[in-house]
């Protein structure tokens, strides 16, 4: 059985009402045969581009990974949505639609701007009332896409918080500035948080806290030493001094009735935790992203000893991370890169830049290792890196060999060969520091022939046009571009699928609920699941918005609410709408034509114009000739008809401009009518 055949005919079982069974007709099963079928090729490992918009003005960028893959799978198990299903149309190169957020809410749904996930249709089903004495668990993002990760669990009328992360805008959003989780399933519950649990300190699992925090200030950060240092630089920025609660691999602690305990895991940003929430209605696991790295820099392994203790107290349900669950065999440990980038640099002649994601702790360690062997000065550059780096010396999870690091402006006093810049901009992002070096924008750094410029980090599908851009400009200039394709100088930091079988078979899961990905690699992660002996009925293939409820050590979706995306542009959080981000495409893309006619309407005539105003097009007005007499026609025989609502008018304006654009220059220019009717100010100025 091919994937695609695999993947149209499995279907997966879920519990609940009627209600929340209906359209399971479209929805995967995993049965013994599928699971033992590969779901797809390998992919690469997905990250952030760590500083997306890193111009050494921006406060913070993205650290780990973001979907830009299509959406080719979109059903789901339980169908607790109505019969009009999923759009099953690809993203066209991205992770997210082209055409919104997936239409407009039902039922009120908000009109500040935030709509659906493209993952969730128009017609949601509401979730039965909280049963007392279960677990309620709703993803608010994080699944079916990479990004903006927060859960929401509930007890008794208490809520925990896991993770506010955000996603991070594509090309199709302009003027987006970051993708936050939307609140408002949880905005008129905030007294009953009693804390928010940060897993680690990537933008996509922190960088979404200040917005929460501007809801309520008071709500309890719990995470480690790294993860609370980054976000406090993050909530200083805001004007914010948030309740702090630091813990460590092991620690346990009481917030409500939450009984958690943490779980140190490797990952590629030092201190990552899982989370182990235990209460009377059962137990689960959230891991936040993780891998099985067994010979990390800081020598900190996942704790696959006590993970191996709670599962045999027993877990209701694993929320495992499901990035890399595609890629078969194991990740490689953190320490095989320094070797290779060791020989790199001894070959290198001239000055080296290396581009990294800028809280990539590990891979600046082993850089400044690579550079103080060799007798290398290091620069950091890049708002981001240089506030991060400092934060990550100071609490001791990197340490700076005493003169290997120096000031920037302290760098054209050192020899060519002398030096190494550690910048942002692994991505292509035209705004970070290796974009504008390869522009020849930057104010300090040039790139010359001979110089080599190291990319340590993988290509994220989507992000090729943009990094190939970046790397051409810097051949042209004379320089050897290094990357993951010409040597070892990566690795991910997700479990691969191997990596994710040795994790269930020692928690022993009864019930699975991949978190952190796209819909193929939640599939991939539960098809695992059930490898390792999970019952098919008990993996959970929830989405953003999906409630899910633990009772009796049973999961289960039982409705979905609306989970949209909530915008920050500029000053702004959450005003502006798709309608107005798909104006902003056109301009962006079609160019903009305005129209301007006098008329009397007593008369039925057109007084003055049509006059027609074009911007960011070719043409020149005067082509517009033959489509002027079209809208004097099309009007005067509006008005013969009796319209005299300039509304109406200034509407069939824009379709007689609209269509004949289409069909003569074959293109969708914004379109903006205007018309003013004489007769009508006569006549108020009669009535005054």
């Amino acid at each position: 059985m091919d994937t695609e055949e695999q993947t149209a005919t499995t279907t997966t079982h879920r519990r609940g009402s009627k209600a929340a069974r209906r359209g399971s007709e479209s929805a995967v099963d995993f049965t013994a045969e599928s699971a033992a079928e590969p779901t797809s090729e390998p992919t690469q490992e997905r990250e952030y581009a760590a500083d997306q918009r890193d111009a050494e003005t921006q406060a913070s960028e993205p650290e780990e990974t973001r979907g830009r893959s299509e959406r080719s799978h979109n059903s789901r198990s339980g169908g607790r949505r109505s019969n009009s299903g999923r759009s099953n149309s690809n993203r066209s190169n991205s992770g997210r639609s082209n055409s919104g957020r997936g239409g407009q809410r039902r039922n009120g749904g908000r009109s500040n701007g935030s709509s659906l996930s493209p993952q969730q249709d128009e017609h949601l089903i509401a979730p039965p009332k909280y049963r007392k004495g279960s677990m309620r668990i709703t993803p608010l993002g994080g699944l079916g896409e990479i990004g903006r990760n927060m859960n929401v669990i509930e007890y008794n009328g208490h809520i925990l918080l896991v993770d506010c992360g955000v996603l991070f805008p594509e090309e199709e959003q302009p003027g987006v500035d970051l993708i936050l989780p939307d609140f408002d399933y949880i905005k008129d519950k905030l007294d009953q948080v009693d804390g928010l649990v940060l897993t680690h300190g990537h933008e996509d699992h922190i960088g979404g806290v200040p917005y929460l925090l501007r809801l309520r200030p008071d709500i309890p950060l719990i995470g480690s030493k790294l993860t609370l240092a980054f976000v406090k630089a993050k909530c200083e920025e805001h004007h914010q001094n948030p309740t702090m609660v630091e813990v460590d691999g092991r620690d346990k602690l009481k917030v409500g009735p939450f009984n958690l305990e943490f779980i140190a895991v490797t990952h590629s940003i030092p201190d990552a935790l899982a989370v182990h929430v235990r209460t009377p209605a059962g137990t689960l696991i959230d891991t936040g992203d993780l891998k099985l790295d067994q010979l990390p820099l800081d020598h900190r392994i996942t704790d696959l000893v006590e993970f191996g203790k709670l599962g045999e107290q027993g877990v209701d349900l694993l929320m495992m991370d499901s990035t890399n669950a595609e890629v078969p065999g194991f990740v490689k440990p953190e320490t095989s890169i320094g070797p290779e980038l060791e020989r790199v640099f001894s070959e290198a002649t001239r000055k080296i830049i290396v581009a990294s994601f800028s809280s990539h702790v590990h891979r600046v360690q082993q850089v400044v290792d690579a550079a103080h062997k060799i007798g290398r000065k290091v620069v950091f550059v890049g708002r981001s890196m240089v506030r991060n780096m400092a934060i990550a010396s100071d609490l001791g999870y990197l340490h700076i060999p005493e003169g290997t690091v120096i000031d920037l402006k302290k760098a054209h006093d050192v020899q060519d060969n002398k030096i190494v810049y550690m910048c942002t901009g692994s991505q292509g992002e035209p705004m970070a520091a290796l974009g504008r070096i390869a522009e020849g924008t930057h104010r300090d750094i040039t790139v010359n022939e001979f110089d080599t410029v190291v990319l340590a980090s993988s290509l994220i599908p989507g992000n090729e046009h943009g990094v190939y851009k970046v790397i051409n400009k810097l051949v042209q200039k004379g320089a050897r571009v290094v990357n993951k394709d010409s040597a070892a100088i990566h690795v991910s930091g997700h479990a691969d699928e191997g990596e994710l079988l040795y994790l269930y078979n020692i928690i022993k899961p009864k019930c699975a609920m991949p978190i952190h990905g796209e819909n193929r690699h939640l599939v991939a992660n539960g098809l695992i699941a059930v490898k390792t002996g999970v019952n098919p009925n008990n993996v959970v293939l929830a989405e953003d918005g999906d409630v899910v409820d633990l009772y009796h050590g049973q999961a289960a979706v039982v409705g979905s609410v609306p989970c949209g995306y909530v915008y920050v542009d500029g000053d702004s959080v959450g005003e502006l709408t798709d309608d107005e981000l798909e104006k902003r495409r056109i301009l962006g893309s079609e160019g903009f034509v305005s129209c301007f006619a006098v008329v009397d309407t007593d008369r039925s005539d057109v007084v003055s114009g049509p006059k027609i105003y074009l911007n960011a097009m070719a043409e020149d007005e005067s082509d517009f000739e033959q489509v002027r007499r079209q809208i004097i026609q099309q009007l005067e025989d509006a008005m013969m008809q009796g319209t005299k609502d300039t509304y109406k008018l200034q509407q069939i304006m824009r379709r007689t401009i609209g269509s004949w654009v289409a069909r003569q220059l074959h293109r969708k220019p914004m379109v903006v009518p205007v018309v003013a009717d004489i007769a009508q100010d006569v006549d108020a100025s009669g009535r005054r």
